[in-house]
């Protein structure tokens, strides 16, 4: 079977691999077959940590086309910085209501504000922003070689039932890796064959419990293959 994704789990706060670092947030690196480029969605907490995972799979931080971030929460945008110290000019695209805080803090910066779903290279979209009752977020979805969807997600603050939703109006949905927050509408994961909550997924135990098969054990260090 032809590959169409690649997805590297760069930033958590469980389960390392060895000679991988943990720490409180959300990264994952993407590489897209369909175009041989690297995307990083979300950036973790700490630049640093984000830095050594990412060198430690010998990938280059120059050779990172796009950064996508989910939300303008720390743990999630922490690690931005130092990305941008080494690859300042990578396209950065976050929720368009995000969007004045980041040129505020990043000014001169390739930064794009996301309203809408849009796909910024071959089979890679990112949802366009739900909005929460505090934030507003969004997510990625990645559409394979087998029209099938994985869908990465960063806390999912605004409910992950919406992320779902919007993901099945294009194709169904393979997998579905990521933070799932206080998500506990647990019909909405029952056709997902690979479920991987992690970061903040308040629920976790009870949804490994719920999907003893489909659930996945994700870590830092893990490669995964779509």
């Amino acid at each position: 079977m032809k590959q169409s994704f690649e997805i590297k789990i760069v930033y958590d706060d469980k389960c390392p691999k060895i000679g991988f670092l943990t720490g409180f947030g959300f990264s994952s690196l993407i590489y897209n077959y369909f175009t041989e480029h690297f995307s990083l969605f979300d950036t973790g907490g700490n630049g640093n940590i984000l830095i050594h995972n990412i060198r430690e799979f010998n990938v280059d931080i120059s050779a990172i086309k796009n950064v996508i971030i989910s939300h303008n929460h720390h743990d999630h945008a922490g690690g931005l910085v130092k990305i941008l110290e080494i690859n300042p000019l990578i396209n950065i695209y976050v929720p368009i209501d995000e969007l004045k805080s980041f040129l505020r803090v990043f000014p001169n910066k390739q930064i794009y504000g996301v309203s809408e779903m849009i796909e910024i290279e071959k089979n890679l979209f990112i949802s366009g922003q739900f909005k929460g009752s505090f934030n507003s977020e969004q997510s990625v979805f990645l559409k394979t070689n087998d029209n099938e969807l994985i869908v990465l997600v960063g806390c999912a603050h605004p409910g992950l039932e919406k992320f779902i939703m919007k993901a099945q109006n294009i194709s169904r949905i393979r997998a579905i890796i990521g933070g799932f927050h206080g998500f506990k509408k647990l019909s909405y994961l029952e056709d997902i064959e690979f479920i991987g909550a992690c970061h903040c997924s308040k629920y976790y135990n009870f949804i490994k419990e719920t999907f003893p098969r489909q659930f996945k054990h994700i870590c830092v260090g893990d490669n995964y293959l779509f």
